[in-house]
């Protein structure tokens, strides 16, 4: 693990390695948490396609020795997508990465790209009949790898009622065919 006095800030000598068509203009809505209590810095945001285009910006940050600082779909309140202090990072935002890679209903399996939303997964879902229980106060919006990352939605929408984990299970063993809804 390299020391953070050790690493470089995201530039334009960085920009240059990286692939056409990824980088976007560093905006607030990159650097600061939903609630307003956590803001960041960033020297560059870099929103590839696809994980070729992933690999590329990992491969160039790695030989400018530049911190990366992965971003879902910016709905996390705990400040981790975002970098307050040391040398600027580079962001990878994985907003542009929405496609459903395959359904397979007989092992409840849905294999997502972390930039599809919620809505998108759950319409996936019940279109081969199964069901996609996670809840969030965002609901359809938030795009599904970050949610799934840190567990998100692991509690009711509401205070009396169970945890949904309590309902549901975890993400990994999640029921989810419809007859385990009813």
């Amino acid at each position: 693990m390299p020391n953070p006095a050790e690493l470089n800030p995201a530039d334009d000598t960085l920009a240059a390695l990286l692939p056409d068509g990824v980088l976007r203009d560093v905006t607030p809505a990159y650097l600061d948490e939903p609630r307003g209590r956590f803001h960041g810095r960033a020297g560059l945001v870099a929103a590839p396609r696809d994980t070729d285009e992933v690999a590329a910006v990992v491969r160039a940050c790695a030989a400018r020795r530049v911190g990366i600082v992965p971003r879902g779909g910016g709905t996390g309140l705990v400040g981790g997508q975002v970098m307050p202090d040391g040398p600027a990072p580079l962001v990878l935002s994985l907003e542009r990465m929405t496609a459903l890679r395959g359904i397979w209903p007989e092992e409840n399996v849905l294999l997502a790209e972390a930039g599809m939303t919620l809505q998108a997964v759950r319409d996936a879902a019940a279109a081969r009949d199964r069901l996609f229980p996670l809840s969030l106060a965002s609901q359809g919006t938030a795009a599904i790898g970050g949610c799934l990352s840190t567990n998100a939605g692991a509690s009711a929408p509401c205070a009396t009622a169970p945890p949904a984990r309590c309902v549901w299970g975890s993400r990994r063993c999640c029921p989810t065919a419809r007859s385990c809804a009813t």
